[in-house]
């Protein structure tokens, strides 16, 4: 494992650069070859559809729920199951990850961010964190496979010669943010992410994951508890945070976006100073969410690093630029 050596080089007290280094990232392993296909037990697959339809509002006046189990990618078992929640008025945002141990048993590492809302600061420090391990049967793992990758559409109904069939449009207000990833023993992977506010303009996105929530109640109901970054926990917030940085412009991901580089200064290693270097740019001054995220990165790179910019320069503009212009990646 590479380690880390950060030299504080100071000239006076105008520092043109600090100890900012972060890693290449390594490089993709060789692609496990395509697995066998694999579609739920029907018992599955019907006890899904169940769930999906309960929540199925259809947009056609007349039409009808479908959902498809085509082969899901992965092999016979799964090795881990990642879990990100979060709501973006409660103030919360909570990453599981969750590794096979023996038949049956996974162990649970965890980190809960809590209690940041627009109207509400995060409170100090704005974590816990989950440990533990938990049991899941055949049929709980047979349904969240099914869950997460099942194709989820409508199907008109037929034509009338004499009108045109009505629609219909809901939406709610409560912003939700759910992600589940799952990897099987040769590395495939399937991932499946929802972002934003619920309604039956984007239900396809996001019921299958929910349906898949209720066998995932064993890990997403462990108790958090105070305590300190490990080795563990930081190197789980690293991966969800690199696997983030894309989303984090798109429509409706602003909160969750902010709650990672809120959650960087007590859980960055040098791997995420490539996403923080993203937020540096203020393109919009009176956007309150890109100042306030550039200022949560300022500090997580000074945490990092151990070089706090801020204190060489009398702005935030300009610690950002000393940042960018000094952090470089190791090339050997």
């Amino acid at each position: 494992m590479m380690r880390w050596l950060l030299v504080v080089a100071a000239i006076g007290g105008n520092a043109a650069a600090g100890p900012c280094e972060y890693p290449l990232p390594p490089p993709l392993p060789p692609a496990a070859p395509a697995a066998s296909c694999h579609r739920p037990p029907a018992a599955v697959a019907r006890a899904v559809t169940d769930a999906i339809a309960k929540d199925f509002e259809p947009v056609i006046h007349g039409g009808k729920l479908r959902v498809d189990y085509g082969c899901d990618g992965l092999g016979e078992h799964v090795r881990e199951i990642v879990v990100e929640t979060g709501s973006g008025h409660g103030g919360s945002l909570s990453l599981w990850r969750a590794r096979r141990s023996a038949a049956g048993r996974y162990d649970v590492l965890g980190i809960a961010y809590r209690d940041s809302s627009t109207i509400r600061p995060a409170k100090h420090p704005p974590y816990e964190l989950v440990t533990g391990t938990v049991e899941l049967t055949e049929a709980d793992v047979a349904r969240i496979r099914a869950a997460v990758t099942a194709a989820i559409g409508e199907d008109d109904p037929p034509p009338r010669p004499d009108s045109f069939p009505g629609m219909t449009s809901s939406f709610s207000s409560a912003d939700f943010h759910i992600s589940i990833r799952l990897v099987d023993d040769d590395g495939r992977a399937v991932e499946r992410r929802f972002t934003g506010y619920g309604g039956n303009m984007d239900q396809q996105r996001y019921l299958g994951l929910r349906a898949a929530q209720p066998a995932l109640a064993p890990i997403t109901s462990l108790a958090s508890a105070p305590g300190a970054p490990t080795a563990d926990t930081r190197e789980l917030f690293a991966e969800r945070f690199v696997a983030s940085v894309p989303a984090f412009d798109d429509d409706f991901y602003w909160w969750v976006k902010e709650r990672y580089v809120d959650l960087a200064w007590h859980f960055g290693t040098p791997a995420v100073i490539p996403g923080l270097l993203s937020r540096l740019h203020v393109t919009k001054p009176k956007d309150r969410s890109q100042v306030d995220t550039r200022d949560h990165a300022l500090a997580a790179l000074a945490a990092i690093t151990g070089w706090d910019a801020r204190r060489e320069t009398r702005s935030a503009d300009d610690a950002a630029a000393r940042y960018l212009a000094a952090c470089h990646a190791i090339t050997k």
